[in-house]
């Protein structure tokens, strides 16, 4: 048997700590796009009870509000169907039992891996701002980029994401 030196066991232990990270997206409220584009900030904002109970997002000018609601290993959307151009306010509920993040993203399967699609990603919200019953909303305006790309919305957490928690999206001029 062979004898672990410090160094080694060091070397291990960042394997396993970067391999563990990149299975979920750094805690940003930026969208993550590729690093030759400068990013944008959307509002995200975690919308607040009302005495009901129920949640309210506040309208955001003439934008077009889409309700994303993440269970456990599903995304189910008011809206799939999506154009250029027009501001959206994603409202985003976490009625799962764990925690997820909201990704829109190339397929997995044309990126490559977790890593890559989250790299590609247009919007990321991270699962810190989605624990267990929690509301974001966030603004997006899709760039003429997005037109004919395959996209969906995904929780790129790699269960999560193995487990079925995508969406397939068409986004048009």
């Amino acid at each position: 048997m062979k004898k672990f030196t410090p160094i080694s066991i060091l070397v291990l232990i960042m394997f396993m700590v970067t391999a563990c990270a990149s299975a979920t997206p750094a805690a940003t409220q930026a969208p993550v796009e590729p690093t030759t584009a400068a990013p944008t900030e959307p509002a995200a904002t975690e919308a607040l009870p009302t005495e009901s109970g129920t949640v309210e997002a506040a309208p955001a000018g003439s934008s077009t509000q889409v309700d994303i609601t993440l269970a456990d290993n599903t995304i189910d959307a008011s809206q799939t169907e999506l154009q250029v151009g027009v501001p959206y306010t994603f409202v985003i509920t976490n009625s799962g039992r764990h925690a997820h993040n909201f990704i829109i993203n190339p397929p997995v399967s044309v990126a490559g891996s977790l890593e890559a699609a989250l790299n590609s990603a247009l919007l990321a919200v991270p699962q810190e701002q989605l624990p267990v019953g929690a509301t974001v909303t966030v603004e997006y305006t899709f760039p003429d980029s997005a037109a004919g790309q395959l996209l969906e919305f995904s929780c790129l957490i790699r269960k999560h994401y193995g487990d079925g928690m995508k969406l397939d999206i068409t986004v048009a001029n």
